[in-house]
């Protein structure tokens, strides 16, 4: 990971921790049922984030490192993490861990593997795994179908940064997969759908990194222009942003 892929998202942490999307349930059901998951499995969340993904796989009791190199979102992890007695925070990134060295039965990456120079992490992964070690690797894909999520990727293109560039749209189901040994990848995509309320909308939007952030001069602009197309496209105060839920797992 670069310097910057860390540094990138220490001014949108909180508005990451409380309105980025969460993840359905079939995908973590359909993952637990791939992998064989037990109290004694040592799982790693790769660049955790603010915790949000490995929340949710600490409710099957195992023992987790949550892996986080910026020191905001790893607060925050902290925090949303506190009552997790099996969680273990590490300040590290996919290319150096800090895990010790054959401790880890499955890898974990939210939101995050895009960021990863895949090389490096494939040898630190096989350096940290025990034997084969599972890895799981998970993206929320926003959906363009409807009118509202159409219209709203047309202004995330107008006012985004470097969107084409560090968008996990970038990584073809190809690339995720010769990560895994041969023939040892697994893919399914889930959907997921959130409604949300103007300040909804406007605290996930401020959490991409991609946009202007909340010291930016362009902001005004930016927020007059959302909210005008939340107002065209809401229903009941509230508009529709779908999901596919990309999932890959396999053995490394």
């Amino acid at each position: 990971m670069q310097q910057d892929s860390i540094q990138r998202f220490s001014d949108r942490a909180e508005n990451y921790d409380r309105f980025r999307p969460g993840y359905p349930q079939a995908l973590l059901d359909y993952l637990g049922e791939t992998t064989p998951i037990t109290p004694d499995m040592v799982i790693a969340d790769i660049a955790a984030g603010t915790g949000i993904f490995t929340e949710l796989v600490a409710k099957w009791g195992s023992r987790i490192y949550v892996v986080e190199p910026n020191p905001y979102m790893r607060s925050l992890a902290h925090r949303r993490l506190g009552g997790c007695q099996r969680c273990i925070f590490l300040d590290g990134t996919a290319e150096a861990t800090g895990l010790p060295g054959g401790s880890v039965d499955l890898f974990v990456s939210a939101q995050a593997f895009h960021w990863f120079d895949l090389a490096k992490t494939r040898t630190e992964f096989a350096r940290a795994g025990r034997k084969s070690p599972f890895v799981a690797v998970v993206w929320n894909l926003r959906n363009t179908r409807s009118a509202f999520e159409a219209a709203y990727e047309r202004f995330v293109r107008e006012y985004a940064t470097d969107y084409l560039s560090v968008s996990q749209r970038k990584m073809d189901t190809a690339e995720v997969r010769s990560f895994f040994a041969p023939s040892r990848a697994r893919y399914r995509v889930f959907g997921h759908v959130d409604w949300l309320t103007y300040p909804q909308l406007l605290g996930r939007t401020l959490s991409y990194s991609f946009l202007p952030d909340e010291a930016s001069p362009v902001l005004p602009a930016m927020t007059v222009a959302l909210e005008r197309l939340f107002q065209r496209h809401q229903r009941q105060g509230k508009v529709r942003l779908s999901y596919k839920t990309r999932l890959f797992v396999g053995r490394l």
